[in-house]
This record gives C-alpha cells, sequence and structure tokens, in this order.
C-alpha cells in the first residue's frame, strides 16, 4: 500500500467523534499527510458540515474534517510544529454563500482563524501561539495564504 493510501485510509478509521465531547485532544508526530494535485469538486460550495479540506500552504499542509456545526478533525504537518491533530469545537461565520470566517483553540492553545472560500479554493489562515515567537515568551500570529486543494466528503459517522 502506498504511503498515500495509507494516510487516506487512516482518516477513515479514525475514532468516532461524539459531538458532545468536553474536550479537545492534540497528538504531535501523528500520521503524515501529503500533498496531492487531485481537482475533485464538492456537490455543493454553501456547507462546511461534512465536508473535508485539504488545505496547502507555503509551509505547511493541513486536513481539516467538519464533522458537525460544532466538532472538526484536522491533522497538520508545518516546519514548527511537526505533524499534530485534534478533535476540537469550532465557531464559524457564514459570510457569503460560499466563503467561511472559522476560528478554534487547539488544546496546546494555539488559535487558527480562517477566511474559507470554496468557489475561489482560497484559504487565508491566522495562527496565534507562543511557539512563533523568538523566546516562546509571548503570543505572536504568523498569517498564511494558501489554496483548498481538494474537497471530498467526510468520512467520519456523526452523532447529533
Amino acid at each position: 500500500m502506498t504511503s498515500r493510501m495509507l494516510a487516506i485510509c487512516g482518516f477513515s478509521l479514525l475514532p468516532l467523534v461524539a459531538c458532545r465531547e468536553t474536550k479537545t485532544t492534540t497528538k504531535v508526530n501523528a500520521t503524515p499527510i501529503h500533498r496531492t494535485d487531485s481537482t475533485t469538486v464538492q456537490g455543493s460550495d454553501t456547507t462546511l458540515v461534512g465536508k473535508r479540506l485539504y488545505l496547502e500552504f507555503e509551509s505547511n499542509i493541513s486536513v481539516v474534517e467538519y464533522l458537525s456545526d460544532q466538532h472538526l478533525f484536522w491533522l497538520s504537518r508545518d516546519s514548527i510544529h511537526g505533524t499534530k491533530e485534534g478533535k476540537d469545537f469550532y465557531n464559524s461565520l457564514h459570510i457569503e454563500p460560499h466563503v467561511f470566517f472559522v476560528n478554534w483553540v487547539e488544546r496546546d492553545g494555539t488559535t487558527v482563524s480562517q477566511v474559507l472560500d470554496l468557489r475561489a479554493r482560497t484559504c487565508q489562515a491566522f495562527l496565534t501561539s507562543n511557539i512563533y515567537s523568538p523566546n516562546k515568551d509571548k503570543r505572536v500570529t504568523v498569517v498564511l495564504s494558501g489554496k483548498i486543494s481538494r474537497i471530498e466528503d467526510s468520512t467520519h459517522i456523526l452523532f447529533e
């Protein structure tokens, strides 16, 4: 099995997530993710729930899966954090039929805010953490501009 197939299969074998979960989880050095050049297009660009987005930035690649209107799963790899994943509560604002503002706080305190344009396939991400400051002593925001390389249906089973 290729590493790409293993990464895709790994998402389908992730634990089930109950929508009333009260804590977040983050794992460092989790299963690696790989860039893809697929151009799969989702059926609708007006919802995030039930979708998996593959995000590519110059220094980061991520996969975010919107499990419900409150919970998401993410897996990310960059040169600062390495590979890590988590299940978190998120908030979103539906700005236009295909544009969303999404925000969540990871277990280590990193705040992630994104502006997603599903039609233009773009993502502006704002990451705030002390890990980005030279002495790791104050919170600093890093801004990433990237693209949504692929949108798929989520493989997680949702419990509402």
